[in-house]
């Protein structure tokens, strides 16, 4: 008998597999980081043995769901502007600018990367900021701290980082000592700061940590020469720094034209490119998707759904790898991907009236070996497979609102939560097992996200964005 290192062994093993086996009485074995068996419960311990085992009886072992995209930061203002788009993208602009230091950045991180793994998320996307593009890259402690506090954690994320929307130079403030500095920041200093999160961490922590270069989107229906000649420079060093590292390339709010726009005028399409929201295409945007190879992140709860439509049936029929990204978290989302992949089927379903698109299993697939494609993992993570890395989570299936004991696929999708998420493993080490997380302390983690909220507040002259009429009686705020 051969020697593993964990079993996850007795549940219904959702492979995502080339064959999409579903093993009903199934066993995961694991040696290191790595995946060393999968099959029927009997053959696979009949074969192994190891010294921790995990009972999975009357769930669903499947692989660690993908997010692939979201923001960092937003984890300490999701809370504000009570749905008022323009003040929530306002402060956004404001706090990681102006009133976010490092440890603004460090204790949002842990907080987001908890919550991603209490929702068995293993691997997350998330953007150095937001708002309207707006990063935190003037220097790069703030990077440093997010990648540590996600490090904390134990999950993989790909950090997204890149320059501010020009104008450029754009003032950025730091805080010493509770007394306020203000600087300009130009664009060749974000790139700078860029470089040397390159260098400090894509590929650290064993590979879980990895950097993505971004680029602000550009969609403007009147081209000034000088100004695509300045965005045609600055996409030309981001590109060609995050192909020297071999780094992934993301952009953030696509809609009609601006993904053909992207290509065309800039070059800033590709194999190694995932886009998101990519709302109200025209066909041209989804030739250059295809003839790319371009990847796409569709956020299906996000408020850019509700100002247009992704067309995500129509560029898989295309052949377009497409993903569910939660785009958290927000005044109106977090990051269960149970909850996104529903939406994701009810707004495909109601846009066509056909209540056939979007079926289960494609779901499924959104969240695990298409968002590993197309973050271009497919070779290592996204299914439970002999010789992939070792991510795998349980989801309770024996609760009330996820019985009867049939049809355990349909159930995921359909029936389960982030709350019914109960042990979660990435790269062959157990970090939550039957919901409790030992290697953290998660007073601790809320108490500094408190702390860092209530000094943003202040600093930042926002606190009134808090304190918002809710709308009672009313159907319009």
């Amino acid at each position: 008998m051969a020697d593993a290192s964990l079993l996850v062994r007795g549940g219904v093993v959702i492979t995502m597999d080339p064959a999409r086996r579903v093993i009903d009485d199934g066993t995961v074995a694991v040696r290191g980081d790595r995946i060393v068996a999968v099959g029927p419960r009997a053959e696979v311990e009949a074969e192994w043995q190891a010294p921790q085992e995990i009972s999975a009886a009357g769930r669903a072992i499947l692989p660690g769901f993908i997010d692939s995209h979201a923001h960092a930061g937003h984890g300490l203002v999701k809370t504000m502007g009570g749905g008022d788009s323009e003040a929530w993208s306002e402060a956004c602009r404001i706090i990681y600018t102006l009133a976010s230091p490092p440890a603004f950045w460090r204790a949002e991180a842990e907080l987001a990367a908890l919550e991603r793994l209490r929702n068995g998320v293993t691997t997350g996307v998330s953007l150095l900021g937001g708002g309207d593009s707006i990063m935190r890259t003037d220097d790069p402690a703030h990077g440093d701290a997010h990648c540590q506090g996600v490090t904390t954690v134990g999950i993989r994320a790909i950090v997204a980082v890149g320059p501010t929307r020009p104008p450029h130079p754009r003032e950025h403030a730091s805080w010493e000592n509770g007394t306020e500095r203000r600087y300009p920041v130009s664009f060749e200093q974000q790139v700078e700061t860029c470089a040397a999160l390159i260098e400090r961490w894509h590929g650290a922590v064993d590979g879980r940590i990895a950097i993505a270069m971004l680029m602000p989107v550009y969609r403007e229906e009147r081209h000034d020469p000088a100004t695509v000649a300045e965005i045609e420079r600055q996409g030309r060093m981001i590109r060609d720094l995050g192909r020297k590292h071999g780094t992934l390339f993301h952009q953030d709010g696509h809609r009609a034209g601006s993904i053909e726009m992207a290509d065309r005028m800039f070059g800033l399409c590709g194999t190694d490119a995932f886009v998101s929201h990519c709302t109200d295409l025209a066909e041209a945007d989804i030739e250059t998707l295809v003839r790319t190879g371009t990847s796409v992140v569709h956020n299906s709860s996000a408020i850019a759904q509700v100002r247009g439509h992704c067309p995500v049936p129509r560029l898989l029929e295309a052949g377009v790898t497409v993903m569910i990204g939660s785009d958290g978290t927000a005044p109106d989302r977090g990051t269960d991907m149970f909850r996104h992949m529903v939406m994701c089927a009810r707004v495909h379903q109601r846009a066509a009236r056909d209540e056939r698109l979007m079926p289960t299993g494609k779901l499924i697939e959104m969240i695990t070996i298409d968002a590993a494609k197309g973050i271009g993992r497919a070779a290592d993570l996204g299914s439970l497979e002999v010789g992939k890395k070792a991510d795998i989570i349980t989801v309770d299936l024996a609760t009330p609102h996820a019985y009867p004991p049939n049809m355990p696929v349909h159930r995921v999708v359909w029936f389960a939560q982030g709350s019914d998420v109960r042990d979660v493993i990435v790269d062959g080490r157990v970090l939550m097992r039957e919901r409790a997380v030992p290697h953290l302390d998660e007073a601790a983690i809320l108490a500094a996200a408190a702390r860092e909220t209530e000094t943003m507040l202040a600093r930042s002259g926002l606190a009134h964005l808090t304190h918002v009429d809710p709308g009672w009686g009313r159907v319009r705020l």
